[in-house]
């Protein structure tokens, strides 16, 4: 510029811009690529999936819950399976956020607390048979998974046939998977006045004819303890303790449902001292 060439002087300064702006573009460039290969985006999508410990066999069963239009659950179900057969060593391969191919299996499952299958029974019925048939290949849930009571109530559900009779075989126990918080004892319209309005579910109690029934299990939901526990409803658990519910022998094995009553009693150690009294 000191000689008069101005516009010398700026393009030999815009050179170092432009290098920046060239490396911030490679740069965001590089992490674009890294985002599609992670999804699968791309021709270098299963180079990163390798890298980052993917395991095809989880697509495979992802997409037989969420089948493209045209296919049908069955189809994909069958090309999920044949997707298992080629890749036997992949079958209990972990990994981070997905877990294993069998809780993916267990993911596409939409069925209530209640047993009762919600959606397309057709479809569910092809999901269920996947988890069955993936079972039967020798896949099994890695030591966390297997320690969440609802992942196993899950795959016990699967396994599951005939219509659902928990409310038969034992009434209790239908009334803890219903969210039924009757009180005490029926309200007589006869002799008492009307009860009062309730905003909120009322306190839950076991009534004196259920007593009898606080240790009977059923097929699908166990015990009324058990039940508790796959509710997640810490209040149930501590009524039917103190008043003598406990897990029968089988549920004593089973490592979710002994997991889960240490987790209640880590909340409330009073708890702990009910149980083995």
């Amino acid at each position: 510029m000191a000689h008069g060439a101005a516009g010398l002087a700026f393009g030999l300064s815009g050179i170092p811009v432009l290098a920046c702006v060239l490396l911030l573009g490679i740069y965001l460039l590089s992490w674009v690529e890294f985002g599609l290969g992670s999804a699968g985006i791309g021709p270098g999508g299963v180079h990163i999936y390798r890298a980052l410990d993917h395991n095809p066999l989880i697509d495979s069963i992802r997409l037989a819950g969420q089948p493209l239009l045209g296919t049908t659950p069955a189809v994909a179900v069958e090309k999920a399976l044949r997707e298992i057969d080629a890749n036997p060593e992949l079958l209990n391969q972990s990994i981070p956020v997905r877990g294993t191919p069998l809780n993916v299996a267990l993911a596409n499952l939409d069925i209530s607390l209640t047993g009762n299958i919600n959606g397309d029974a057709e479809r569910q019925g092809d999901l269920m048979r996947l988890v069955r048939e993936h079972v039967g290949r020798g896949a099994h849930l890695d030591h966390e998974e297997s320690t969440d009571i609802r992942k196993t109530w899950l795959l016990r559900r699967a396994f599951y046939d005939g219509p659902v009779t928990t409310s038969s075989e034992n009434p209790l126990v239908w009334r803890i998977v219903t969210h039924d918080r009757s009180p005490s004892r029926p309200w007589n319209p006869l002799t008492e006045p009307l009860p009062p309005r309730q905003e909120t579910p009322s306190q839950f109690m076991v009534r004196d004819f259920e007593i009898p029934l606080l240790n009977r299990p059923t097929r699908l939901h166990g015990t009324p303890l058990y039940a508790a526990l796959l509710d997640h409803a810490p209040d149930v658990c501590g009524v039917l303790i103190r008043d003598g519910g406990h897990l029968s022998a089988e549920e004593h094995r089973d490592g979710a449902a002994t997991a889960a009553l240490q987790a209640l009693f880590e909340r409330d150690p009073a708890l702990r001292a009910a149980y083995t009294k």
